[in-house]
């Protein structure tokens, strides 16, 4: 079992320290999935985290065309 681990540098009202037990053969996909929960879990706003980490699934070859075809 691995751990993704946050703790906080300076004392506040919230969480000190995050951790998160995860599997040693995550996918990069999983990975990325488990980020969004650490952000989620110190704070972070659902919009910022989209913002920042964007889709939590890969895109679909349909979706890649839209991509495309929007220029």
């Amino acid at each position: 079992m691995d751990k993704i681990e946050y703790t906080r540098g300076t004392y506040s009202k919230e969480a000190q320290k995050v951790v998160l037990e995860v599997r040693e053969d995550l996918d990069i996909h999983e990975f990325k999935t488990m980020c969004r929960r650490l952000a989620a879990s110190l704070g972070y706003s659902a919009e910022s985290i989209k913002e920042a980490f964007g889709s939590t699934r890969p895109k679909s070859s349909t979706d890649k065309m839209k991509d495309i075809l929007k220029g």
